[in-house]
């Protein structure tokens, strides 16, 4: 597998998924009113949050699946409708959380892990991709050199989420509103097209495992 490859790819699934500047309106309903010490805190507090739930999943994702006994084609088909349903609710823009959930987090004293981190950062979505691409670095005895940078697309989209949360007020006066529901459905695209691939792999590896001669008869 080849590392450069494998890393850029799932830093942009990733990325998208998580889609912190989208999140950034999420934010600052959640912390309005409060301190500004106290929303850098949150912001930072989130962020390790998300490091440590993709960090977990990641490294550890494979040896769930095989405790559970799922395939990685059974992964990427599950989590194709998955990364689906999200990419077009983002072309039909609705809010991450309804009423009474936003109300109930405001009276938390700490919304840094919920929900920020979950689920609306490393959400089933993100833990989808991680599984995938885990399960497929499992399987081909990936090198260290593979894990390591799939470490770093975490990193680089846990401190992207960080830089977001702990700069809300500029991101959401620069980008606003309306730069802000484009860019929602420029992901929710993104999204569409991850999650047909995703399906797409399923399905060719579902075919190649238990009905080999389809292939072979169509080659």
């Amino acid at each position: 597998m080849d590392g450069m490859h494998f890393f850029i790819g799932m830093l942009i699934s990733l990325f998208v998924i998580a889609d912190p500047f989208g999140m950034v309106p999420v934010f600052l309903s959640l912390t309005d009113g409060a301190e500004r010490k106290w929303c850098n805190k949150q912001a930072r507090k989130c962020a390790i949050n998300v490091f440590i739930l993709m960090t977990v999943f990641f490294l550890g994702g494979s040896w769930v699946l095989e405790f559970f006994g799922f395939t990685v084609h059974a992964v990427e088909l599950a989590g194709g409708l998955i990364v689906g349903s999200i990419g077009w609710s983002c072309m039909n823009p609705k809010p991450p959380l309804s009423d009474t959930e936003h109300a109930e987090c405001r009276e938390r004293a700490d919304v840094s892990f919920v929900p920020l981190a979950m689920p609306i950062i490393a959400g089933p979505g993100a833990i989808a991709v991680l599984l995938t691409k885990a399960s497929h670095l499992h399987n081909d005895d990936a090198s260290l050199l593979a894990w390591g940078l799939g470490m770093v697309a975490i990193l680089a989209v846990t401190i992207s989420t960080w830089a977001c949360f702990r700069s809300a007020d500029i991101v959401h006066k620069c980008l606003g509103p309306s730069g802000l529901k484009a860019m929602t459905r420029i992901v929710g695209f993104i999204l569409i097209c991850i999650a047909a691939q995703m399906v797409i792999d399923g399905v060719v590896g579902l075919i190649h495992d238990h009905f080999p001669d389809v292939l072979v008869k169509s080659s």
